[in-house]
């Protein structure tokens, strides 16, 4: 039932930024997180590898420590080309959250000032449907009872 009354309101949407703090927090969290898991994985090539080197008595090679190097600019530089995508992403995904939520803020807003004829609509794909589900029951119920 919730996928045809929320997928016959379908509309575009025109910002995908719309609550900043909520997703710009969630998007920080996963930036920290990703930056935490590069930090994690040069160390435990670097030493793995420098363990990996000195078992061999090979950490005056030269050679070998450059590739060492290497492997963990190569980290650095990974994480540095992911993190924009990390950061759209990001965006996209707390959007499905955040867009619902600022709609039915604006529906109860409305409800609290006594106007009862509301209708939150979703867009497809958006989260918190069966909380837009039972505000709109309320507010048809609360509608009926004011007419009556």
């Amino acid at each position: 039932m919730a996928a045809h009354a929320h997928g016959a309101e379908r509309s575009r949407r025109r910002r995908w930024v719309v609550n900043r703090p909520l997703q710009f927090r969630f998007v920080n969290a996963m930036v920290v997180i990703l930056c935490a898991m590069a930090v994690l994985a040069v160390a435990a090539v670097y030493v793995g590898g420098w363990l990996t080197l000195s078992s061999f008595e090979l950490t005056g090679n030269l050679l070998m420590v450059s590739l060492l190097q290497t492997m963990c600019w190569t980290i650095v530089l990974e994480l540095l080309a992911v993190t924009p995508l990390v950061i759209w992403w990001g965006v996209r995904l707390s959007h499905r959250v955040a867009g619902p939520l600022v709609r039915i803020h604006a529906a109860l807003a409305r409800m609290a000032n006594g106007q009862y004829d509301v209708q939150v609509k979703l867009r497809a794909g958006d989260e918190l449907t069966e909380l837009a589900d039972a505000i709109n029951v309320l507010a048809a119920s609360l509608h009926n009872r004011s007419r009556a």
